[in-house]
């Protein structure tokens, strides 16, 4: 079903699957331009719901996809996105959801980007004793300040970067706070320095052959949290798992992530 928050800061959109048991919840955070309906993802809500496990997959405030679709067609809020923001969506929607279900342990899984707001958020709600039972990290970013040179002084000279995405054929505008981030990553945004501080177990997968985000990325995160940290790399594994949008079926390396995303939920719980 549809579950809606309306935050001071922005509406919260996302699909909400509830197993009938309800002592485990799952809530799953995409990509910088991901979205609750992209590929693969609503089969992983599936089949979580098939194991027992609850879910819920939302897409950002500011991320430009309006409800079910598969367009960026508000732009004018996808230019304010930052991590800013996609760290806030990240804890209302943790806290929003413990309110709601108040006895069920709550998991995370992000995707590409979405480590950056995972990571911080769940350091910001440590810091708040706000319980987290864990977090699976697949195929996340080690660092925000990803993008080339050139790219950079683009951005700069312009204020706003506009990138073709390449499924939609969109411009899509990347905002002047957005860039302040990039620019300070190392000291507000230093994924390696929080994560030294951060208690809640982290499940690292990676795909070996992920052609956005290198596989090293995963293993150096993974070794950078010396507590409770566990790593497993998929062979022959891209970015999606070897899946598409839209979605055309399950992967062995899907399945092989849902596999292991499952057995350790249940170990954890």
């Amino acid at each position: 079903m549809k579950l809606t928050f309306n935050f001071e800061h922005g509406e919260i959109e996302g699909v909400l699957k509830l197993s009938q048991e309800n002592n485990t919840m799952v809530i799953i955070t995409n990509g910088h331009n991901g979205f609750y309906n992209y590929g693969m993802f609503p089969f992983i809500q599936e089949t979580l719901l098939k194991n027992g496990i609850s879910s819920f997959s939302y897409n950002f405030s500011h991320g430009g996809v309006i409800g079910d679709a598969d367009r960026f067609d508000d732009l004018e809020n996808y230019e304010k996105n930052c991590m800013r923001l996609e760290r806030l969506d990240f804890i209302e929607v943790h806290k929003a959801i413990a309110s709601k279900y108040p006895k069920t342990k709550i998991f995370h899984l992000a995707h590409s980007l979405g480590g950056i707001p995972t990571t911080f958020g769940i350091s910001e709600l440590e810091k708040h004793n706000i319980p987290v039972s864990g977090a699976i990290l697949l195929a996340t970013v080690k660092k925000l300040d990803i993008w080339s040179q050139e790219v950079i002084e683009q951005w700069k000279t312009n204020k706003v970067l506009h990138k073709k995405n390449n499924r939609t054929k969109q411009e899509l505008p990347q905002g002047s706070e957005f860039l302040s981030e990039v620019l300070n990553a190392s000291k507000n945004w230093n994924v390696q320095a929080v994560l030294n501080e951060i208690k809640t177990p982290f499940y690292y997968i990676h795909g070996k052959e992920d052609e956005a985000i290198p596989y090293e990325h995963g293993v150096n995160q993974f070794l950078w949290k010396t507590l409770n940290s566990e790593l497993s790399l998929i062979e022959k594994a891209t970015h999606t798992l070897n899946t598409r949008h839209p979605f055309e079926g399950p992967s062995p390396q899907l399945l092989e992530f849902l596999d292991l995303t499952v057995n350790w939920i249940k170990e954890k719980s």
